[in-house]
């Protein structure tokens, strides 16, 4: 079955060898790298109970996209790049295409939903703490849906999917001169890409503000403090003819209720600075793989095509599955509950290979793996319950 090429389809048939090769290896490096790392992330979300908060479900959602994307979507650019031709058909280009727009899509929606997320837990640090699985698990399904329906018109005749780059890869026809699809092209770029993106500006900036706010504000309240902690010793000294027994366990009973108060919303304030910049960071990096992508469909659709050539569209194209890639080291690398519990799973691979070649250390590596991840539990536990009071 034959499949509608661009406009440059003669450019397509000379591309040398070396180019397809590369991409090849380019998106296999991307494909084996990109499917274990968010394959090592869901596993230990699924393996751990501490770390199934509805939190991290938005985190989660995304490595199942990435992980899909990549499945989906490397796989056939592997076997077509090193074939040096589309061997699929123009159902396997559909199935392409589709994929890579639902999971993209959804990928973005999902972080639009984090960023107001974040944005309603700055103003309100406690509404973190009444976020529910169920509430959560339904702006996911909703995410879902909105990814999955600007991609779908193809399928019914609204524009088509066809090649793109070096022949290897499907996408929607965005350097097609007809007006219908053109109009496509554009409400899928501004309501599939551009206002979930706008969103996350908005979003990210409102939070960036309050929290400079905040941060000119702490100078204040520290001041306050003291003055309070001064008023109390007056006050103190003006109720001398109290019982010594009862002065003494007022103002302990005082000053606990004041520093356990303070310790709860500034251990509050901190996490969700943390979650904070670690979505803003997986958005930045999302937006800078897809947003050229999506501006060059754009600049397409305007009548500037002649900027448009296979290279382009090859290179940008491999470069959306960067993110891919990219948001797994993310995760472990700015969230401590994802961060130990990864570290804690490749030691213990790396001990059971250790056990494998000496088989005399495995009762002790056993002693100690268990004894590690117990530890973990208590510690992540303890954390769990501080967050929730």
């Amino acid at each position: 079955m034959n499949v509608s090429r661009f406009w440059f389809v003669n450019e397509t048939e000379n591309i040398p060898a070396v180019w397809h090769y590369c991409a090849g290896i380019f998106s296999l490096l991307c494909l084996i790298f990109g499917i274990v790392a968010n394959g090592l992330v869901i596993f230990v979300f699924i393996k751990n109970d501490v770390l199934q908060r509805p939190r991290n479900y938005f985190l989660i959602n995304l490595a199942i996209t990435d992980f899909g994307l990549l499945v989906t979507n490397n796989s056939m650019h592997v076997i077509s790049s090193f074939n040096k031709k589309w061997i699929f058909g123009q159902i396997g280009c559909n199935f392409y295409s589709v994929c890579g727009g639902i999971f993209g899509l959804t990928s973005v929606t999902t972080m639009a939903a984090i960023a107001l997320t974040r944005l309603i837990a700055v103003n309100d640090p406690l509404s973190s703490l009444t976020l529910s699985s169920h509430s959560t698990l339904s702006y996911l399904v909703c995410a879902w849906i909105y990814g999955s329906f600007w991609i779908m018109p193809p399928l019914i005749g609204w524009n088509r999917f066809v090649l793109e780059g070096f022949g290897t890869s499907c996408t929607f026809d965005y350097v097609s001169k007809d007006l219908w699809d053109r109009s496509f092209i554009l409400i899928l770029v501004i309501g599939g890409f551009f206002i979930p993106f706008l969103v996350i500006i908005f979003a990210y900036s409102f939070i960036l503000i309050k929290l400079c706010q905040r941060g000119r504000q702490f100078p204040l309240q520290n001041k306050d403090n003291q003055y309070l902690n001064k008023q109390n010793k007056t006050d103190y000294f003006n109720q001398l003819n109290l019982p010594n027994e009862n002065q003494s366990r007022q103002r302990t009973k005082t000053q606990l209720s004041l520093s356990d108060d303070g310790n709860i919303i500034r251990h509050i304030r901190r996490t969700e600075a943390r979650a904070t910049r670690t979505a803003l960071l997986i958005c930045t990096v999302f937006c800078s793989a897809w947003g050229p992508y999506a501006i060059m469909a754009l600049i397409s659709v305007l009548g500037f095509d002649h900027l448009v050539n296979v290279y382009t569209t090859a290179i940008l194209g491999m470069f959306t599955k960067v993110a891919a890639c990219i948001n797994p080291l993310i995760y472990a690398l700015s969230l401590n509950g994802f961060r130990e519990r990864i570290c804690a799973y490749v030691k213990c691979i790396y001990h059971c290979n250790k056990q494998y070649h000496d088989p005399l250390l495995s009762h002790s590596v056993e002693l100690n793996r268990k004894s590690h991840l117990n530890l973990l539990d208590t510690t992540f536990t303890r954390k769990r319950t501080q967050s929730n009071l």
